[in-house]
């Protein structure tokens, strides 16, 4: 009878170990990692001028954040070349379905054409609703999709504080900065600190912010001047 009771318990604990390792296999998250692009400014400039009619979708998604990354990031940028940018993102979707990485890039990309509108206050709104609408739906459908997530923070980090998108730029670098660190190499980690620590500062979280850039500003990336710069502004 002893023997019966034991063998009838290890079976009732094998199941439960069995259940248990099912449950949290259930809840286990796949993170799907950002499309990695060339932190080299003159590899940019080739890996853009390679792209082509017989280029694949994956070649011209990469091209194309490769370009939003340079437009957003040049004072030189114009209008045109950002619609034009648009034009070929939408484009690019109807062969890339469900892509959350993409969708957050054209809202990105709308986002930024607003801030040639400044003078104009009906298209500012608009662009900067229509492209913040388009990154929140791509992160609520696809919440671990690292690439939306950065496409959506590195938008928000840069957006003026009163739109109040700064908090949503907190949530989206930190976990892309936590799931990634260095794995991309070390530009691409500054990058996303320094963005990480521009959207504390304008989600009134200074003192995280000076410790990013006092970090970065010693460090040899290519982003030491940029942080000594915000540190100064910060302190003023």
């Amino acid at each position: 009878m002893i023997t019966n009771i034991l063998h009838i318990f290890h079976f009732r604990f094998v199941v439960m170990l069995a259940l248990t390792a099912c449950f949290f296999k259930a809840w286990a998250v796949d993170y799907i990692l950002p499309t990695e692009i060339p932190a080299n400014y003159s590899d940019r400039l080739r890996l853009i001028a390679a792209l082509d009619s017989n280029s694949s979708p994956e070649y011209k998604k990469a091209a194309y954040l490769t370009q939003l990354a340079l437009l957003t990031s040049s004072s030189e940028a114009r209008v045109e070349e950002v619609v034009a940018l648009e034009e070929h993102l939408k484009q690019l979707r109807e062969q890339l379905n469900d892509d959350a990485e993409l969708d957050a890039a054209l809202g990105s990309t709308i986002s930024y054409k607003s801030s040639f509108y400044t003078n104009e206050f009906s298209k500012l709104a608009l662009f900067s609703r229509t492209g913040n609408r388009i990154m929140d739906r791509a992160v609520k459908q696809w919440p671990f999709n690292l690439g939306a997530r950065l496409q959506r923070g590195i938008s928000c980090a840069n957006m003026p504080a009163f739109l109040r998108r700064a908090h949503y730029a907190v949530e989206d670098l930190e976990m892309v900065r936590q799931k990634i660190g260095e794995k991309f190499g070390k530009e691409f980690l500054a990058l996303v600190e320094f963005n990480l620590a521009q959207a504390y500062s304008r989600n009134k979280q200074k003192e995280e912010a000076r410790l990013l850039w006092q970090k970065l500003a010693i460090s040899e990336t290519g982003w030491v001047q940029k942080s000594r710069l915000s540190l100064e502004a910060l302190s003023k």
